[in-house]
């Protein structure tokens, strides 16, 4: 690696390890559900709470609360009387007699009226709020437009900080955040007095809420991270491209190296060996010896294979290659190169699978199972902790065993 591409990557790295590592929030339910961002789940959450006939045990209470709330506020022209409580409608997908259909109208009849207008990811769809203004009616709902003065007409635009605004001049911006925080003042004053369930329904929504639109820690940590990777996106290519390089050459050459590694191994030439793998011969303490061939050149199947592993299955002398009557039975030892890649880059945990061929026959393979299971009980205390055999059926089993 050159000197100013090491430089530069060592600045790299020692800027991302000054950063904090906050954990990532736990979803929430409808993060769960992938409906995190879903409008009409927002919609429907929101309104429910408003809503004082629904089974949420809330009553008025915080209807009430945000519409107190929007009485506080200095750009809604919203006067709140609690005389008006038990009159207040809410009603969700209003039509409109212009064939648009708001999110949710609230109204005192002959009295005033919000009509609300949602957005969490999405943008205004071709004027629909200037519609909305213009429209002579609200249909289905107990509500004349034209017999509420204008000035107690009003419309509520409700979307993240940093939306853009809405068309018609009648509409106010109010941010999701807003929303969250009176969530929460609610709670917060009414500690104890609501259903357990209605209570962790209104923390799960808060909790979607600040995730999908606050900048929480954990968020700021991925921003400040991506901003790096824009700055060293040069130098991080650079290695990456050299990386994807070594790795074809490294799974063209694994056994090789591995060969030439091993103190008390030679290399050998074995009958029918394929030119693309290696084979060696290892002299043990003992002074027996045994050969293992190692099948390299595959970017996914990489094997290790011990001589007498692999058999013609008339007389039981060894091969090397699939014969072209395919009357062979064989085990192997495989890493999945390309399949485990992350694993072994990230962790540097090599796993290996001891694998049987499809083609060996189910009499077999069920007998492999057998022995190996019993093997594997026997000297469990021996083997690594992650050791396990997976498969139900004769062509899955196999023995699973990582090492690091």
């Amino acid at each position: 690696m050159s000197e100013r591409l090491n430089d530069r990557l060592s600045e790299f790295k020692r800027q991302v390890d000054l950063l904090p590592e906050p954990d990532a929030p736990p979803p929430t339910t409808l993060q769960v559900l992938g409906r995190g961002q879903l409008e009409q789940d927002w919609q429907r959450l929101l309104f429910h709470f408003l809503s004082p006939e629904r089974p949420h045990g809330l009553d008025h209470a915080f209807l009430e609360h945000l519409l107190t709330s929007l009485t506080d506020r200095d750009d809604v022209e919203y006067t709140f009387s609690r005389f008006d409580l038990t009159d207040i409608h809410v009603e969700t997908e209003v039509p409109t007699s212009n064939e648009r259909r708001p999110d949710a109208v609230i109204w005192v009849k002959d009295e005033w009226f919000i009509c609300w207008e949602l957005k969490v990811t999405a943008v205004e769809n071709s004027g629909q709020t200037t519609d909305y203004v213009q429209a002579e009616e609200f249909n289905g709902i107990d509500l004349t437009k034209a017999d509420v003065p204008v000035e107690n007409r009003h419309y509520i635009y409700l979307a993240p900080e940093n939306a853009t605004a809405p068309t018609a001049d009648e509409f106010v911006q109010i941010s999701w955040q807003w929303i969250a925080a009176e969530f929460q003042s609610f709670l917060t004053a009414g500690h104890g007095k609501y259903p357990s369930e209605t209570t962790g329904q209104f923390n799960s929504f808060i909790r979607t809420i600040r995730n999908e639109l606050l900048m929480t820690d954990y968020h700021e940590n991925q921003q400040e991270k991506a901003a790096l990777y824009f700055d060293y996106y040069d130098e991080i290519q650079e290695a990456e491209s050299a990386f994807e390089a070594q790795w074809d050459e490294y799974a063209d050459t694994w056994g090789t190296r591995l060969a030439e590694s091993i103190d008390i191994a030679d290399i050998i030439e074995l009958p029918t060996h394929p030119a693309s793998h290696v084979a060696i011969e290892v002299t043990k303490p003992n002074n027996n010896s045994e050969r293992w061939m190692f099948r390299q050149g595959s970017s996914d199947w990489a094997g290790l294979v011990k001589e007498g592993w692999w058999l013609n299955k008339a007389d039981r002398t060894p091969v090397y290659t699939i014969p072209d009557d395919k009357n062979d039975v064989r085990i192997s030892l495989f890493h999945r190169l390309e399949q485990n890649r992350r694993k072994a880059v990230e962790n540097q945990t090599l796993e290996l699978e001891l694998w049987h061929g499809t083609s060996n026959g189910d009499q077999f393979m069920y007998k492999f199972k057998e022995r190996i299971a019993a093997k594997i009980n026997k000297n469990i205390s021996e083997l690594p902790p992650t050791t396990e055999i997976t498969g139900d059926e004769p062509g899955q089993l196999y023995s699973r065993i990582r090492s690091q």
